[in-house]
């Protein structure tokens, strides 16, 4: 047990405790502990890892977890002190499993929300919103950078004859074609109605030029599966190396984008 002056300070500490209280000495030694405290301490638990003995000379408060087998969780708030007997530590021990959970299921919310706010709910691509925001950070300074600016075809004659479920029905084998392409590197995006770019970096220009083929292979694939709705998509292609101008790179991109479009619209 341990004397009044240590008593004292549990009570000045945790007055309202709602885990367990375990004090150790200088060489973790166990100076006190209540029934709480025994229970979590002992119940297989990763204990002396996440509190070892104190260091001479540390001071402040640290937090560890520790993880039983049953699944539990537990929180520790260690104080390092001096006292008339050494150095000592007092360990504030709370099982956080309901917390836990909690912050497991309020992250996944967060993810929801997160997800919802980049992705475009038709294509289930990046959002033109997601493509502003790697604008601004990843795309500014890779060694190379290919960019592939795209419009789809006619989408609002198909709407206004066939319908909009039609248009729905083109935008997305647009985005499937970009889908089956799309790898860590290589990044696909919707940024408007008929809209999309594709971003591919650590890439040189013939491995570009191999994207933007296997691309158009995939988009003549799913032609090849009649649905009454084929889709052409007009599509240009800039390329830059390190120390590009990314601004350029996208103007370039989409009046390539516009030359391609009236070639496949049979426009001089």
């Amino acid at each position: 047990m341990t004397d009044m002056k240590t008593d004292e300070l549990i009570l000045r500490f945790f007055k309202e405790d709602i885990g367990g209280i375990l004090i150790t000495g200088e060489n973790g030694e166990i100076l006190y502990e209540d029934e709480k405290t025994t229970f979590i301490r002992t119940e297989k638990t990763n204990w002396e890892g996440a509190c070892p003995a104190p260091r001479d000379g540390q001071k402040g408060e640290r937090w560890d977890l520790v993880r039983s087998e049953n699944g539990k969780t537990y929180m520790v708030t260690t104080s390092t002190f001096t006292d008339g007997d050494g150095l000592k530590q007092i360990h504030h021990l709370a099982d956080t499993s309901e917390y836990t959970e909690l912050y497991r299921n309020m992250s996944d919310y967060s993810r929801m929300l997160r997800n919802e706010k980049e992705y475009d709910g038709l294509t289930r691509l990046y959002n033109r919103g997601k493509f502003m925001e790697m604008k601004r950070t990843l795309f500014r300074n890779q060694d190379a950078i290919a960019i592939f600016n795209m419009d789809v075809n006619n989408l609002k004659q198909v709407n206004d004859t066939l319908g909009h479920e039609a248009g729905d029905r083109l935008i997305r084998k647009a985005a499937e074609s970009l889908k089956r392409i799309e790898a860590r590197n290589v990044i696909p995006f919707r940024t408007g109605g008929d809209e999309f770019v594709l971003a591919a970096i650590h890439v040189d220009k013939a491995g570009a030029e191999k994207i933007r083929q296997a691309w158009e292979k995939a988009l003549a694939e799913l032609n090849e599966a009649e649905d009454g709705v084929p889709c052409t998509v007009a599509c240009g292609f800039a390329f830059g190396e390190k120390g590009y101008d990314l601004e350029e790179i996208l103007a370039r991109a989409d009046q390539a984008m516009y030359e391609d479009k009236k070639r496949k619209k049979g426009i001089s």
